[in-house]
């Protein structure tokens, strides 16, 4: 298997040329011919100029820790990659209305201490404090609360097109959202490359005067579809107002244990005999989640209750206050002075704080619990800072967007179950209600690395499973840097393709701004609707 070297950018603005970095996506890899790093809007806006007239490809990235979709690789070979992680400033905060605006290298962790004594707080992913806000938005990534659906909260102040010209399109005096002549065009530019988003404004989310968990457990795994047919319910009339993450008993599993080499064929997979014990251990079931329930305290208890009335003949359903929990465990992790020597203490010590950290998520305060999951194949020692593409660890992540309907949704993760339980690996994923009509499955492949013929395996299960989704008419909401730029003829939405070519045409047309991302192959001719 040849050797993947990662860049490494260095203080200087220019690194070192030709290196190819690797995208964590099986063995897929690009050649970069170099790295520059911008410390400043100038040297961006000059950088981008310089590269137009030069005619020469470049790749912008805020941090590039888009992990399970390519790292901070490009769509292809040759690009200049644009690190604008040094960008990294806080620019506006308007405490009124509860809107920022940033830098493309602002990240969660960041922004999230910025405002930890502010009445406002951050809609946090479950990608952790190192990775970029703009960069996660443009991917159209989502988070938990009422503001978690990224892409509908907010604007673009600054945007930067391959030719260099700089265009503003949120002029209003204060912010009141999109608005104008510019209202319909902010979401042209989420995944896309036809400008370098240089500053952005987004919402913000008020913190609650109770802040409640709902955890949810089901009582069979037969339960799904009527849990989809009553989130669509709670959506539809307002009692959820937050995006629900429900996750099978792998994905629970990945995060607190990993596959036993010395007792498991990894080529078949662990068996239903030998989970059973761990899902016992750690008191898992197959489908499990929480969400949260937030408002003033009469209005967190009504939806509480109307929550817990729907979700009952089917589930196990507790409600929590965040700060009873987090009293609860401060007590539990002080009385390990008395009780640490007992196994069975340590294992509840351990849990209720790994579970207590990842429900602090929901107080704007990012996590990086659910990276666990990718080593779930790792043959390595996880380090305490993780990132699980330098480390090594194996994983694609493949993200169908399925109708709110129990049925469609109970088809999808049948089928991918199966062509999970052929290829010999365990089917880990969770399914999270977007909105009433949209519901959202992140499906984790998890495989050795280092296992040259595992890698080849998993990546030709990515591959069924694309072609599976397209098959059923279910559009993946993100996609890999490995598979641009995309072949039309196996795309579920040509159509699609021939406008952003279109629109990449009129505004890029010398194709220098990330060539291949999120656009179709060369061979397509622009007339060929099908």
């Amino acid at each position: 298997m040849k050797e993947h070297v990662l860049f490494c950018v260095e203080e200087k603005d220019f690194c070192v040329k030709g290196v190819e970095v690797h995208s964590g996506l099986g063995k897929h890899s690009c050649t970069i011919s170099e790295v520059f790093k911008p410390k400043n809007d100038l040297q961006l806006k000059r950088f981008i100029g310089q590269a137009y007239i030069d005619k020469q490809p470049f790749y912008p990235i805020s941090k590039g820790n888009n992990w399970g979709y390519g790292y901070k690789s490009p769509a292809s070979d040759g690009c200049i990659l644009l690190d604008m992680s040094e960008m990294n400033r806080i620019l506006n905060f308007d405490e009124e209305l509860g809107v920022v605006e940033i830098e493309p290298g602002v990240t969660q962790g960041q922004l999230a201490e910025y405002l930890k004594h502010s009445k406002w707080m951050l809609d946090c992913t479950g990608a952790g404090p190192d990775t970029s806000l703009v960069g996660n938005i443009l991917e159209r990534g989502f988070g938990h609360g009422p503001v978690g659906n990224r892409s509908r909260h907010f604007t673009i102040s600054e945007l930067i097109l391959s030719t260099g010209e700089v265009f503003g399109l949120n002029h209003s005096i204060r912010y009141c959202g999109r608005a104008g002549l510019s209202a319909n065009l902010h979401e042209l530019f989420t995944q896309n490359n036809i400008a370098v988003i240089s500053k952005m404004k987004f919402e913000l989310m008020l913190r609650p005067q109770s802040s409640l968990r709902c955890l949810v457990r089901l009582n069979s795994p037969n339960d799904l579809c009527e849990y989809i047919e009553i989130m669509r319910q709670l959506k539809s009339e307002g009692s959820i107002d937050g995006l629900p993450h429900l996750a099978n008993s792998y994905r629970i599993l990945t995060m607190m244990e990993r596959f036993n080499f010395d007792k498991w064929d990894p080529s078949v997979g662990i068996s239903d005999h030998n989970i059973a014990p761990l899902c016992k251990k750690h008191g898992i079931t197959p489908w499990s989640g929480a969400f949260l329930i937030a408002g003033t305290r009469e209005v967190a208890k009504a939806k509480a209750k109307r929550v817990k009335k729907l979700l009952k003949p089917i589930a196990q359903v507790n409600i929590v206050s965040f700060n009873n929990l987090n009293r609860s465990n401060i007590l539990v992790q002080g009385a390990g002075k008395l009780f640490g020597r007992i196994a069975l203490y340590r294992r509840l010590q351990n849990s209720l704080n790994d579970f207590t950290k990842m429900m602090d998520m929901f107080e704007g305060n990012p996590k990086d619990l659910a990276l666990k999951g990718c080593y779930w194949r790792y043959d390595g020692e996880i380090p305490e800072k993780m990132d699980p593409v330098i480390d090594g660890a194996g994983f694609f992540w493949i993200a169908p967007s399925l109708p709110m309907l129990g049925d469609e949704v109970e088809k999808c993760m049948r089928l991918t179950k199966q062509a999970f339980d052929k290829a010999g690996f365990e089917f880990g994923v969770t399914i999270t209600a977007v909105s009433p009509h949209m519901c959202q499955a992140i499906i984790s492949i998890y495989y050795n690395a280092n296992n040259s013929e595992e890698t080849d395996k998993a990546a030709e299960l990515r591959q069924k499973l694309s072609s599976l989704y397209q098959r059923y008419q279910w559009p993946c909401y993100r996609r890999s840097v490995d598979e641009m730029p995309f072949d039309s003829e196996h795309e579920l939405e040509p159509e699609a393709l021939i406008l952003r070519k279109r629109i990449k045409l009129a505004l890029d047309t010398d194709n220098i701004l990330a060539p291949g991302r999120y656009q179709m192959s060369n061979t397509y001719q622009i007339g060929e609707a099908k």
